[in-house]
């Protein structure tokens, strides 16, 4: 049961994200990343033995480290492409602040 709902969660999860604009290496990551989800959920003894070979107690302790490096990056993914954004926005306001006080110069 606990399979199936998980199956069908992580093929949602990479249809939503498949969904939207991305290039050839993010499509390539999502795909990726979806199958080695599908792979520990239907074969979880994939993530013990993955976890004894990089000298990790248990493979639950390594799905962790992985989802805390993930939120980590996603996180600072968002950071910056926040910081770009206002930049960008900055930008803009600066441009037409100049535009408007030529066009009220000019009257």
């Amino acid at each position: 049961m606990i399979v199936s709902v998980l199956s069908a969660a992580i093929l949602l999860l990479g249809l939503y994200v498949g969904s939207h604009r991305l290039n050839g290496w993010q499509v390539a990551a999502v795909v990726g990343i979806g199958t080695l989800g599908l792979a520990l959920v239907v074969f979880p003894q994939f993530a013990s033995y993955a976890a004894r070979l990089l000298g990790v107690g248990r493979g639950t302790d390594l799905l962790l480290y992985f989802a805390v490096m993930a939120g980590l990056f996603v996180g600072a993914n968002l950071y910056f492409r926040h910081k770009r954004q206002e930049a960008q926005l900055i930008a803009i306001v600066r441009k037409l602040a100049l535009i408007e006080a030529n066009t009220s110069s000019q009257r």
